[in-house]
């Protein structure tokens, strides 16, 4: 039985493989991957691995739905739910399970993800974002997958506003509270959050009545 369980929900996901790829040439401790292709199957495919499940639902039925589905078959005693275009610290899995208390959820510190770059034939550059032809040439451009964390910022701490919607909430690492290598937070950003299995059942954390997806940080929080 795996000590920790991670839960990927994904719907028409380019990078899920990459993501899952990542997670696994970085955890080190026993862990597992259990993704959810919530309406669509996985392209590219996912390389067969035995510490990989798939779950293929053939009509969606939403982010939430489908995290409590993979949770289902969690036996594992920590769940993580992660977004399907993440990127991973070397034994980040242990690291966390470490410094890991019951009665908490758990985010790690948040990267920006520069996931890849348009290069041309005669090797422009250009950073990730719409395709289309060379900016400086007018070549034609292909995806170049770098998939490494961008060095700044480093987010750890959030809040939220009165409407309510998720916020940064860099000002409180010039706390003194802020101090240290782990903090509290009011709330969380939603791409990476784990907690203990009997905590997420307990506290519903994924409570399909909120809707399919979205604010999800607000409500794990």
């Amino acid at each position: 039985m795996s000590e920790l369980s991670i839960l990927i929900p994904a719907r028409n996901e380019m990078f899920l493989a990459k993501t899952i790829e990542n997670i696994l040439e970085n955890i080190e401790g026993d862990t597992e991957v259990i993704a959810v292709l919530d309406g669509a199957w996985a392209e590219p495919p996912i390389n067969d691995d035995q510490r990989v499940t798939l779950i293929h639902n053939p009509q969606t039925i939403g982010q939430r739905a489908a995290t409590n589905q993979a949770a289902k078959l969690s036996r594992a005693k920590y769940i993580m739910k992660v977004d399907a275009h993440c990127a991973f610290d070397k034994g980040f899995d242990a690291k966390m399970i470490a410094e890991m208390h019951d009665d908490w959820t758990m985010v790690p510190v948040m990267k920006n993800l520069h996931a890849f770059d348009w290069v041309c034939p005669d090797g422009h550059r250009r950073y990730q974002g719409p395709s289309g032809p060379c900016m400086e040439c007018g070549k034609e451009t292909t995806r170049d997958v770098l998939w490494r964390a961008k060095p700044s910022p480093n987010s750890v701490s959030y809040c939220f506003d009165p409407t309510p919607h998720f916020q940064y909430f860099g000002d409180y690492a010039k706390r003194p509270e802020g101090q240290g290598e782990i903090t509290e937070t009011m709330s969380l950003q939603g791409s990476c959050w784990m907690l203990t299995r009997d905590k997420y059942w307990e506290l519903n954390v994924c409570d399909e009545n909120f809707g399919g997806w979205g604010s999800q940080g607000i409500e794990v929080a």
